[in-house]
């Protein structure tokens, strides 16, 4: 159906507003959507004018469309109801009450990992379609299919909590990261083959003025297959390809019409390095690379290869030529080089390191540098001046410890216990209550008369190296990453309001 109502867009040019309490039945949906990305519970409306349909109609079909607005709000509504009462023959007021999957707290942590993702996975300089594939792998590679969470499987904060969830949490997160790249995106509702009754969501991005459908959902493909995880069979379709086997409302969205990126649809393993993507050939598996605007291929090397993993300049892979082991290929000077004897199971990424897993159950870590120059790192990494600080001592009960710092003027605190454990504040306050608990991971509580504290630059807690053993498991299963000690000390960013290092005392 052919959509009655204006957009959000043009609702705001003619000046509504938030405060528009007064409205005609086609401005319904752009009212409903901006109250909704306000989290909105309770609000009321009156309607003027005539209506072409039964009123409880016209409502419903608000409700339907809001996703095409703003859906990172107005999907995360999970209950509606309404009741309304005429004014007068053509004046009704109709009374909202909405619940959501989502608090503005949950919002809040959100959006600052997005930015914080979307920093560490792209740069500025790179094209629209070089952001949209970093995106595009970054979820496929992050996050797996599952009904069965903790929290709502439909929610994107459980989806990033969690790293699970459904097709709605998939193209959910995707539009969000769209938004704030500013590339023009549309979250799409539908009906897909083997979904079943429940529906289906994807979404259409833009790239260089044509609309194309993008199904990150099934695009990843880990949970089905041992030895892939990611494809691009979705990825930059027409609407004549992904209507083979999925179904949506035409006069809703821009039509899909270009096939310029045809030529990608067969790729699987594929990982960015620079301008180029590479990967195995689909026919002959060998070492490929892909320009991704030109669509120009080359064979780098006559290897037949799996799992390519981008880092550090060099392409991690496994050889299948010679007995499925671990090797590198040098983007720059395409040099390969054989890193291992043993035969490799699967070669998986984190944000800091790669990870090889060898068929003999050995794992090996590379770290990633990730390019921070010395200044960032002061910055990211305090030192120590014992003069800056107010010491003051730490109260040990067993695995939790508790401290109070009163001062009448702006101080540096640093609490220290007497077995060693130290935590230094890295802002000046003048009372803060510390609650440290260390036997369920790192459980940080700051407070100041009784209101918790968010400071702007990290705190930084200190371990004795004997407390290795001891709580980096619990530290790894809380983070759910694993933790790689180098030179006797690690630094972690656990709640972007704490640093750890682990110190030999």
């Amino acid at each position: 159906m052919k959509s009655y109502f204006i957009s959000y867009e043009a609702f705001k040019q003619k000046g509504g507003s938030i405060k528009t309490t007064t409205i005609t039945y086609e401005e319904l949906l752009a009212v409903l959507t901006m109250h909704m990305e306000r989290l909105d519970k309770q609000f009321s409306l009156i309607i003027n004018g005539h209506l072409p349909k039964p009123l409880h109609q016209i409502l419903d079909d608000a409700f339907e469309q809001s996703h095409l607005y703003k859906a990172f709000y107005t999907q995360h509504c999970a209950n509606r109801s309404y009741r309304y009462r005429s004014l007068s023959k053509n004046r009704v007021k109709v009374d909202f009450t909405l619940s959501y999957r989502m608090n503005r707290k949950d919002e809040k942590q959100m959006l600052e990992e997005v930015e914080s993702v979307l920093q560490h996975i792209t740069t500025p300089n790179m094209s629209s379609l070089q952001k949209v594939i970093a995106v595009h792998d970054y979820i496929v590679r992050t996050y797996s299919y599952e009904l069965h969470t903790k929290g709502s499987p439909f929610s994107v904060a459980t989806f990033m909590k969690e790293k699970r969830g459904v097709c709605m949490a998939y193209a959910l997160l995707f539009e969000k990261m769209m938004e704030v790249l500013q590339i023009p995106c549309h979250y799409v509702i539908g009906k897909a083959d083997g979904e079943g009754d429940a529906g289906h969501a994807w979404n259409m991005v833009e790239i260089d003025g044509q609309w194309y459908h993008i199904d990150v959902t099934w695009d990843d493909i880990g949970h089905v297959f041992e030895h892939h995880e990611i494809r691009y069979r979705y990825f930059l379709l027409t609407d004549e390809q992904i209507a083979k086997n999925h179904q949506w409302d035409l006069d809703l969205y821009p039509p899909c019409t270009s096939e310029r990126f045809n030529a990608m649809h067969h790729l699987y393993d594929v990982c960015i390095a620079g301008d180029l993507l590479i990967y195995p050939h689909s026919k002959t598996a060998y070492l490929t690379a892909m320009d991704p605007e030109t669509l120009q291929t080359k064979k780098l090397a006559d290897i037949r290869v799996q799992y390519c993993t981008y880092a550090n300049g060099l392409v991690y892979m496994v050889n299948h030529s010679d007995g499925a082991t671990l090797y590198t290929f040098d983007v720059e000077t395409t040099e390969l080089t054989k890193c291992s004897k043993d035969q490799i199971h699967a070669i998986k990424k984190t944000s800091s390191e790669v990870v090889v897993m060898y068929a003999n159950g050995k794992q090996e870590m590379f770290e990633i540098d990730t390019g921070t120059d010395d200044s960032e790192r002061a910055e990211q990494t305090p030192e120590f001046d014992e003069a800056r600080y107010t010491i003051v001592s730490m109260m040990s009960l067993g695995d939790s410890y508790l401290a109070t710092f009163n001062s009448e003027t702006d101080d540096i605190p640093a609490f220290k216990s007497a077995d060693g454990v130290e935590l230094y504040i890295n802002e000046p306050i003048r009372q803060l209550t510390v609650s440290l608990e260390l036997n369920k991971g790192i459980q940080l509580q700051m407070t100041t008369n009784r209101k918790q504290v968010q400071f702007k630059k990290s705190a930084k807690l200190v371990l004795p190296l004997s407390y290795i053993e001891l709580y980096i498991p619990v530290i790894e299963k809380q983070l759910d990453k694993k933790v790689t000690v180098f030179d006797k000390s690690i630094s972690i960013d656990v709640s972007r309001s704490l640093l750890i290092q682990i110190k030999n005392k």
